[in-house]
């Protein structure tokens, strides 16, 4: 006989694990769900709810670290973490249903926790299209702004659309569009001048590629001409903030796609000393409020992907953060990341070829659903071995 530990990052794995035992079928996804297991950090809880919580999680035998104040009986609110198995949290759920002080809504949110963890298809559609994010999809970034952050700014379209086309050859599922620089110190520009720059290069790549193209933007006026002409995505890194009810409606209507980033400020200022007490729950809260407010609009969930905007607004030592905690905000949905040609990853690993293509692996790794790549080919390269 010989053991040996094993890792199991996902419900899948968990599975797989259990089907090379040759068991019954018929109690493999139970089993499974007895060897996965799920931390919850659970915030703002009412101090009577967490006892009873407690109480509760330990009979199911699931483990709960709450503030020495429950115990105490101070009323209040406080924070509480749980560690617990698929199964485990499906008995917990059961129990809590029925409970007060809120607990009917935590059995809620615990049911959508396992829901996730145990269905982790993702389906990202816009307008015609639908991509299956089984496998990661890589995104690939055209510029068509001479004054690009990355250097790679294209300004005659038929270079823009040959670069399209060898991005689709290559296996990018997305291309993605830009005419306005968001480099941090520069001033944003008007839409008319935006689409001066866009719109030659969108129709030439329209006709061209039969991928979905994103354009990112954030203004209603160029979202509208820009979907009028074949686009079908809108990569916002205001979230929808400043284009507000109009373009949240416009996408509504169309069925194009949405990418809601987290940012603050905006490019001219948003790097001078930008702080948080908290930057994954800061992002995330940000976050989940602007993807409400897109529901809100009329747009579906599996139209709009989440991004924590890595560079913008964010130290070395935030995006980092980020990017250690990104499966977090798989509760959100797709997770959309963009780590290529940013500072920090020149900061910390240099300035070649090799430190973004590991930036954009690790990203994937850590839970992104669809990357922003400039080096499509080495990217999709190092990808094919997850």
């Amino acid at each position: 006989m010989r053991i040996r530990q094993v890792f199991i990052e996902s419900f899948d794995d968990a599975l797989k694990l259990v089907n090379k035992t040759q068991s019954c079928p018929i109690v493999h996804t139970l089993l499974a769900k007895k060897g996965f297991g799920i931390s919850l950090y659970i915030e703002k809880i009412d101090n009577r709810a967490a006892a009873i919580l407690k109480q509760e999680a330990l009979a199911c035998g699931a483990e709960v670290s709450i503030n020495e104040g429950v115990s105490r009986f101070k009323r209040g609110f406080s924070n509480a973490v749980l560690f617990a198995s698929l199964r485990r949290l499906e008995l917990l759920k059961n129990k809590l249903a029925s409970q007060p002080f809120e607990l009917k809504d935590a059995a809620r949110q615990i049911d959508d926790v396992i829901n996730n963890a145990s269905n982790p298809q993702k389906i990202f559609k816009c307008r015609q299209f639908s991509l299956d994010l089984k496998k990661p999809a890589v995104m690939g970034i055209i510029n068509v702004d001479p004054n690009s952050f990355s250097g790679d700014g294209i300004t005659d379209p038929d270079k823009a659309c040959q670069k399209a086309v060898e991005f689709e050859n290559l296996g990018a599922k997305i291309i993605d569009l830009g005419a306005e620089s968001s480099r941090p110190g520069t001033a944003l520009i008007d839409y008319k001048s935006e689409l001066k720059r866009l719109l030659p290069a969108l129709k030439k790549i329209r006709k061209a590629v039969k991928i979905p193209i994103s354009i990112d933007t954030y203004k209603y006026e160029t979202s509208k001409a820009a979907l009028d002409e074949g686009a079908d995505i809108i990569n916002d890194i205001f979230a929808l903030s400043k284009g507000k009810e109009k373009l949240a409606k416009l996408i509504s209507d169309t069925k194009a796609g949405i990418i809601l980033m987290h940012s603050k400020g905006n490019p001219l200022n948003m790097q001078k000393k930008p702080q948080y007490k908290d930057c994954v729950k800061e992002v995330f809260d940000y976050l989940e409020e602007k993807k409400k407010n897109a529901l809100g609009f009329g747009i579906e969930p599996d139209f709009i992907s989440v991004d924590p905007g890595i560079g913008f607004a964010k130290t070395v030592d935030h995006n980092l953060s980020l990017i250690r905690s990104l499966k977090t905000f798989s509760w959100l949905g797709i997770i959309t990341l963009g780590v290529s040609r940013k500072n920090f990853v020149r900061t910390v690993a240099g300035s070649s070829i090799s430190s973004f293509v590991a930036a954009n692996f690790l990203g994937v790794l850590r839970g992104a659903d669809i990357i922003r790549v400039h080096d499509v080919k080495e990217t999709i390269e190092a990808l094919r071995l997850l």
